[in-house]
């Protein structure tokens, strides 16, 4: 299940712990391309980690519950990865 969300959506998923909402135009913030960052949120929809609010332009996707639980657990891995994990 995991290797289905891609390094692209675990980058999205942080995002939108300190976001409300991602919009298209956040992909250069994230630097994802576009056509990325759309195929990106397929699983994350999907696996019922994120849900769209608007139509056509004004689409906006934010976390669900499940998505935030999510979210946090890779948020607690990264920091810990970050703290421990030697760089070469």
């Amino acid at each position: 299940m995991i290797e289905d969300i891609s390094r692209h959506g675990i980058t999205i998923l942080l995002f939108l712990l300190t976001q409300e909402r991602v919009v298209v135009s956040d992909a250069r913030r994230l630097n994802i391309g576009y056509s990325t960052f759309y195929r990106s949120l397929i699983p994350l929809i999907r696996m019922g980690l994120i849900e769209e609010e608007g139509e056509g332009a004004r689409k906006a996707f934010k976390l669900t519950e499940l998505g935030r639980q999510i979210a946090l657990k890779l948020k607690e891995v990264d920091d810990l990865l970050k703290t421990s994990v030697r760089r070469e």
